[in-house]
């Protein structure tokens, strides 16, 4: 019984010097964090997207009031760009440099088909989904991403989009503290998506309340969780579609979350 008691008080003690460590040494608890966004708008043969570049700019601001190591942009990728870059080029790079946490963004087309969801590379061809780019490909990728990375999120915002390979989340904990070790340590894998159908021709609402949900945070750290009910709840009021958020499938998830940790 004794001995139980010290393990609990020792536990306790642990969660505790975990957050003052933090707070007295500034390291982040989720280690080296990269951005990358994928941004497609200029189409052959898909209708152009004028409110892409202005959405990774506002993204952009909106995270460098946070731990943000690197920001990596792609513009205007072929589907043999997007399977180099995301197939071996990142791999290599986050093996490279030991990146902990990566998010990944992705502005432009998307499409569902078939129960598959794709994004649209820029050389993409009407109603031939050989020439898309299947997100179950992605799925694969971060599975051996995984391997480095500890936090992984995906995001997108595209028309028609919406994650097959994903596992929905049954109810969202928007109270992740980032001075807890069972939530800042613990491995995760995450996706959030727009879900809408409308084309991202101007500004992107879901975007908008994304970056609004970084910008007036005043807490040392915000969980994706929190920005989830934000954005959802907006969205709600405009009478948008709900996004979707949950966990990726087929990649390691031990109950942790991708924090935003203030600078």
């Amino acid at each position: 019984m004794k001995a139980r008691v010290f393990a609990t008080i020792f536990f306790i003690l642990s969660l505790s010097l975990f957050g003052e460590a933090r707070a007295q040494t500034g390291t982040n608890p989720m280690g080296k964090t990269w951005v990358v966004f994928i941004e497609n708008s200029n189409y052959d043969k898909f209708p152009c997207l004028q409110g892409t570049s202005r959405d990774v700019d506002l993204m952009t601001a909106a995270l460098s009031g946070y731990d943000i190591d690197r920001v990596v942009h792609k513009k205007d990728l072929s589907k043999e760009g997007m399977e180099r870059f995301l197939g071996v080029e990142l791999k290599l790079l986050i093996k490279t440099n030991r990146v902990n946490s990566l998010l990944i963004w992705y502005a432009g087309h998307g499409k569902q088909m078939h129960q598959t969801s794709f994004w649209i590379p820029v050389d993409a061809q009407r109603d031939n989904e050989r020439t898309y780019y299947n997100t179950f490909h992605l799925q694969e990728q971060l599975q051996e991403y995984s391997a480095t990375v500890q936090h992984l999120l995906v995001v997108t915002d595209a028309c028609e989009s919406g994650p097959t390979f994903y596992q929905a989340m049954r109810s969202i904990n928007a109270n992740r503290t980032c001075s807890v070790e069972l939530d800042a340590g613990a491995r995760s894998s995450q996706v959030f998506t727009a879900s809408g159908y409308d084309l991202a021709f101007t500004n992107s609402q879901f975007t908008s309340e994304f970056a609004r949900a970084l910008t007036t945070n005043t807490t040392s750290c915000i969980p994706i969780e929190k920005i989830v009910v934000q954005v959802n709840t907006a969205l709600a009021e405009t009478r948008q579609k709900k996004p979707l958020f949950g966990k990726i499938s087929g990649v390691q998830d031990d109950n942790g979350t991708f924090f935003f940790m203030g600078k």
